[in-house]
């Protein structure tokens, strides 16, 4: 099992962190209290989720880091 945090910054993060789910069939969860994007997969290890998360992002807005960053 793998979760991938990403913390919106941008006025775009949870519109694209919800598309990223939709696009790669990966649950997703925003939490708007933290501005939080939590992605959760029982198939991928944890750079296996990242790299889809992040390819997808990447197809969606190459700009997609103005908007999302790793939450700590």
């Amino acid at each position: 099992m793998a979760l991938l945090f990403l913390e919106a910054i941008g006025p775009e993060g949870e519109r694209l962190a919800l598309e990223a789910g939709r696009l790669t069939e990966i649950p997703v969860g925003f939490d708007s209290e933290f501005n939080t994007a939590t992605f959760d997969s029982d198939e991928l290890d944890a750079a296996e989720l990242e790299g889809v998360v992040f390819d997808a992002l990447g197809g969606i807005d190459p700009d997609w880091r103005s908007h999302l960053r790793e939450a700590d």
